[in-house]
């Protein structure tokens, strides 16, 4: 005997173009903690092989609210990686706060959402992080 699927999990609309498979992703996340009151959530991605000599897969983690209609809004997505010499530490790469709706890119700084080939970056980083996901690359 099958259990019923779990329930689907809305999402408030965002200035970004996410995808279906983002979302579902989410979803499945979130159903798996059945338990979530209102307020924020971060959903955190990592490849314990991730290092600052190999490099790797970078950490992901995703700001969510959740507000009293039950609707989620993503908050953040940010994109992190190791930087500096002699001590390299993990700081964020990319970042896309739908809050402020900035982009931040370590080589380009902080820029609106509404600036050229935002929706390009973003559409590209998403299909990456969809692919590795998919690759099973983070636990």
């Amino acid at each position: 005997m099958h259990g019923n699927p779990l329930p689907a999990t809305s999402f408030n609309k965002t200035a970004l173009p996410i995808s279906l498979a983002l979302l579902d992703t989410l979803n499945n996340v979130l159903n798996k903690h059945t338990g979530l009151v209102e307020g924020h959530h971060t959903i955190h991605f990592s490849n314990k092989h991730y290092c600052a000599e190999h490099g790797g897969y970078h950490p992901v983690e995703i700001a969510l609210t959740k507000g009293v209609n039950n609707l989620y809004s993503i908050l953040c997505i940010t994109d992190f990686s190791f930087n500096g010499y002699p001590y390299p530490t993990l700081e964020r790469d990319i970042e896309f706060d739908f809050t402020h709706a900035t982009v931040f890119t370590r080589y380009s700084g902080l820029k609106s959402m509404t600036a050229p080939n935002t929706h390009k970056l973003y559409t590209l980083w998403e299909s990456k992080f969809i692919a590795n996901l998919a690759k099973g690359v983070y636990k």
